[in-house]
Order: structure tokens, then sequence, then C-alpha cells
């Protein structure tokens, strides 16, 4: 029995007469298991989602889920697509070498909608100042870093800022006033930046990092710099100004790695 149903033949035909017809009607139907080319076509032309959904007449959404196989291809979605590459139904459904010579679509590439919502990038740094919640997340002190860092933690509580929505019950977050420019422009120097001492950081997370002091006790040097990788008892991190990836860090070296919590996540999106 087909993976896709008692109702269609393996190539995805579906012969069941309409009614009111004496005969069958070959319609296609094609299943998200079959797959298509609609994304090796726009890429071909060098169109986005949007150019591509325009020449087609279905939102960008839609267009997305067909490309993907999210959602299978019909008798009417084929011909909007084929007429839109300027291609014989065939090559939308995999069927065509890629290589055959067909003629040119006419279909222009129409401007998607401007919009006057304007969506914030997770390294696009925000005006703190705005956030209006309760004013109780502490801002801990900084001094001179010293020799392999950009500051250092003088254990002292200095201030408190407003708590973001987004972060409105999470335990134990804290704040800083950034040191350096060197992860601009994700963050620059003076800006407030959020931790978060309990989550885990992931690879291309901007994390706090404190190493161990000279002596028992004494603070050590700390830096904001961007999670590569952690394992095999290695840290290995990176940085924007100027852009590099630093001397991979002995973990015995390292008291604690904190995550920086992202602006889109403080605001709740």
């Amino acid at each position: 029995m087909s993976l896709m149903g008692p109702e269609l033949s393996p190539k995805g035909e579906d012969r069941q007469p309409l009614q009111g017809e004496g005969r069958a009607r070959k319609l296609w139907v094609i299943s998200p298991l079959m797959g298509n080319a609609l994304r090796e076509l726009r890429l071909e032309r060098g169109w986005t989602h949007d150019e591509a959904a325009a020449a087609m007449g279905v939102s960008r959404g839609q267009f997305i889920k067909l490309e993907r196989g999210e959602r299978g291809l019909v008798e009417r979605t084929i011909g909007l697509a084929a007429k839109a590459f300027g291609v014989p139904p065939s090559r939308i459904i995999g069927e065509a070498p890629p290589t055959e010579a067909f003629p040119k679509s006419d279909a222009q590439p129409v401007a998607a909608p401007q919009t006057n919502v304007q969506f914030l990038n997770a390294d696009d740094a925000v005006d703190t100042s705005a956030f209006k919640g309760p004013r109780n997340v502490p801002v801990y002190g900084t001094g001179s870093g010293g020799i392999g860092g950009d500051f250092s933690f003088n254990g002292q509580l200095i201030d408190h800022v407003p708590r973001p929505p987004g972060i409105a019950n999470r335990k134990d977050v804290y704040a800083i006033y950034l040191v350096g420019d060197s992860i601009e422009p994700a963050y620059e120097d003076g800006t407030t930046i959020y931790v978060d001492p309990h989550r885990r950081p992931l690879p291309r997370d901007y994390v706090v990092v404190e190493l161990r002091g000279e002596r028992e006790g004494e603070p050590g040097p700390a830096f904001v710099k961007r999670l590569v990788s952690r394992g095999s008892g290695k840290l290995k991190l990176e940085q924007h100004n100027p852009a590099k990836h630093l001397e991979p860090i002995d973990e015995r070296d390292v008291l604690r790695v904190h995550r920086v919590i992202p602006w889109l996540e403080l605001i709740g999106v």
C-alpha cells in the first residue's frame, strides 16, 4: 500500500472520476513525501521567497511550505509554479532533468509589499532605559581587568536596573555595564547587559567569562565574548572587533561562564 494513501497511485495521480463526469480525469496530487524542484528553480533565478511567491500568486508562507514539502502540491499549484518559472509541470514535480532547455518565464518578480513594522535583530543594540519593569535587577561593579581581561568583578552592588518583561520570573539574573568594544556592534562599550547564571550557554551565545584569580579569593580577569564551542576541557571564544578567534582556554582556569540574555528574549519575543 502506498505511503500516500489508498486513493493515490505511486506517481501521485488521482484517477477517480469527478461528480458528473463520465470518465476519469487525470489530477496531479503530489504528496509531501515526493519532494519537488521549487527551491532549485527559485535559486536558479536568484529569487527570494517573496519574489517567487508573488510570481506564483500565493502567500510567502504558502510558498515556503510548498518548497519545503510541508504542504503537498496539487494540480492548481503545479500549474501556477510552471507558469511562474516557465517550465513544464513535470519539472515542478522533479520528473524532468534540470539541464533540459525550457522557454523562459514571462513572469516578473513582484516587489514584496512594504511594511511599517520593524523587527529587531538579536544582535541589534536596544536602549535599556526604555524598559519600564521594576528596578530590581542588581548591577555588579567592575574594575580594571588587568592582564588577559577587559574587567574584573569588584564584588560591589552599585545599582539596580529595570526588569524587562521577558525575564519577569527569572531567578538570579544580574547586570553589568560592559567594558570594552570587542563585541561591537552587538554590544557597545558602556551598554547594560543582562546575564543569566543558570541557563547553559550554547554556541553563538554571548557569554561573560570570569577566570580564576592568581590567588585564592582574588577576582580574576573577566570579559564578554561569543561562545564558539565548549568541550574536551577547552573553552573556545570569538570576538568581532577586531574579528578573530581567541586562543582556547583551559577549563581548569575558568571560574564561571554565564550566558548574556539576548535583547529579543529580554522583551519576551
